[in-house]
């Protein structure tokens, strides 16, 4: 079948013109790595005869209870796959780590082994941002890279030196990933703001993350309990494009040594077992569509066939109305559908 058609029904679902499924949603606890997973499958099918997609989810606090996650791993059992969706309490806890390459990679090895869960040779691999990019790295091990047939990452990154430096510069647009990247590293170049400040970038990427405005918003009153020139600090970070600027230097001057070549794909790819299906939406403002594009060139590269879109119809996490999106359509289609067409032929 045309991969184009394939991605019909699910761009369908996620526009609300296409009656759903009923599913089956169980929640579970993995044996091995006794992580916490949801399993979504239509609920007249049994999943042991469905290709199953290893959905792993992005750095939000709502792990995988964060809607997005849930209505994306819904609307592709909706296809007729068997979806398993785990939680990474880390990256839950908006914590950069290098071990969280090794955890997916645990995850790989135990999903594929667990026969009740999907047909038992068919596994995709699909995350986006953070995850997309460690969990291409993770597919690409000796151990896992003929357990995944095939993945996709949106908005995924290529190499995270160049990946802070754009986050940074687009602070106004969504300072977001500017929060999660302070949280985890300010103790490293400033010390004596780290035990004050910490805590607030954390809430603030939480109000970010979860919208909490007004009195639910927790940074504001986390910072107005801080020293002056705590809050000096936080004002100019939020005030200030070159403070911005010399801040992601000094970030990428004093993370531990080689973590961001252990995160990247650029430096940490081996091969693929399967074809890669990258979508990155035309804005995102916090991992630049070059990254994907530097994928596209690390793949030609390392001869691994791929098709690669960007879309207007979504930007970093979150798609658009696709009322007002239409022209962006057809990259949804075309990625969604070979990733679903490369799993199930």
């Amino acid at each position: 079948m045309n991969p184009y058609v394939l991605g019909i029904p699910l761009v369908l679902s996620y526009a609300g013109l296409k009656q759903k499924k009923s599913l089956e949603r169980k929640e579970l606890q993995l044996p091995g790595t006794g992580r916490r997973v949801f399993h979504f499958y239509p609920t007249d099918k049994n999943p042991e005869t469905l290709p199953g997609v290893y959905i792993q989810h992005g750095m939000s606090a709502m792990g995988i209870d964060d809607p997005r996650i849930v209505e994306l791993a819904e609307n592709i059992a909706n296809s007729n796959f068997s979806v398993i969706l785990p939680e990474l309490p880390e990256v839950k806890g908006l914590r950069i780590e290098k071990n969280s390459i090794t955890h997916i990679q645990d995850l790989m090895m135990e999903i594929h082994s667990t026969k009740q869960l999907f047909d038992g040779n068919n596994l995709g691999y699909l995350s986006a941002s953070f995850s997309g990019g460690m969990g291409l790295i993770a597919a690409s091990k000796s151990n896992t890279r003929n357990k995944i047939k095939t993945s996709m990452a949106i908005g995924a990154y290529c190499d995270f030196l160049d990946t802070v430096p754009f986050v940074f510069s687009n602070y106004e647009i969504d300072p977001y990933a500017v929060y999660v990247i302070l949280y985890n590293f300010i103790h490293r170049f400033e010390p004596t703001l780290a035990e004050e400040l910490q805590p607030v970038y954390y809430e603030a990427a939480l109000d970010n993350g979860l919208k909490r405005k007004g009195n639910e918003a927790l940074a504001e009153t986390l910072l107005s309990r801080t020293s002056t020139r705590a809050k000096d600090f936080f004002s100019e970070v939020g005030a200030d494009g070159n403070f911005r600027k010399e801040l992601a230097n000094r970030v990428l001057d004093t993370v531990p040594k080689n973590l961001p070549e252990h995160l990247s794909p650029f430096y940490q790819l081996e091969t693929l077992g399967g074809p890669v299906s990258l979508l990155h939406g035309k804005t995102d403002p916090v991992i630049s569509p070059e990254e994907s594009e530097k994928l596209t060139r690390l793949f030609q590269k390392k001869q691994i066939p791929y098709v690669y879109r960007s879309s207007t119809a979504l930007t970093h996490g979150d798609s658009l109305p696709l009322h007002s999106q239409i022209f962006g359509v057809p990259a949804l289609l075309q990625t969604f559908g070979s990733f679903l067409y490369w799993l199930g032929r």
